[in-house]
């Protein structure tokens, strides 16, 4: 396995066999392998486990990876045994990395600083020469990448809540998730649903931006 990048491989409510940690680590190491000069040493963080109060599909996989700058990829399958699940998480999380990489080639093309993915010249000078350029493979596909565009703004009045009460509102929207400010901390908060059935409540920790 990559020895500068390491993968952690946790479960929830499965029995982690060796055979079943090994055959994660051998899909994963194929992610080291191909984005090894994005990743760096950096951790990949797979969970496998079981949706608990879930009909169908309920073996699950996680991949997560903490890259430079904040950014965060992250994708999870579910499926009928947890190896099939496996297969698909690594093939959505290669796509992932794979859009991420052709991002920084598009802002490399457009002499665009490529700061805003947590890298810098020292990272353009530090990987391999061949990698600065885009590779044949990636020609295409930073030839026809278009950059997302905010098509649509919406505002509203941020309402306090008990965060109880924001799962309320959310059951009443139908929507997938629901904003409000948050009665006990008084930050913005946002509470959402879960596979499993239940809610999650996310809040931000505010980081000082250096100059």
């Amino acid at each position: 396995m990559n020895t500068t990048s390491a993968t952690l491989i946790e479960s929830s409510n499965i029995d982690m066999t060796p055979s079943l940690k090994e055959y994660a680590e051998a899909k994963i190491d194929r992610v080291h392998k191909h984005f090894d000069s994005l990743i760096q040493n950096h951790q990949i963080k797979v969970v496998l486990g079981v949706i608990k109060n879930h009909k169908s599909n309920n073996q699950k996989a996680e991949v997560t990876i903490n890259l430079k700058g904040g950014h965060v990829i992250r994708c999870h399958s579910t499926e009928d045994n947890v190896y099939a699940a496996i297969d698909t998480v690594v093939d959505k999380i290669e796509k992932q990395m794979r859009k991420f990489k052709t991002r920084i080639y598009n802002s490399i093309q457009r002499g665009k600083s490529i700061k805003a993915f947590g890298y810098d010249e020292e990272y353009l000078t530090n990987i391999e020469e061949a990698d600065m350029a885009v590779p044949e493979d990636f020609v295409e596909e930073v030839k026809s990448y278009n950059e997302p565009k905010i098509i649509k703004t919406k505002r509203f009045k941020m309402e306090p809540l008990d965060p109880q009460d924001a799962v309320g509102k959310l059951k009443d929207c139908g929507h997938n998730f629901y904003m409000f400010l948050n009665i006990f901390s008084n930050k913005i908060a946002c509470v959402y649903q879960r596979e499993d059935g239940d809610f999650g409540l996310i809040e931000p920790e505010f980081l000082q931006v250096s100059n």
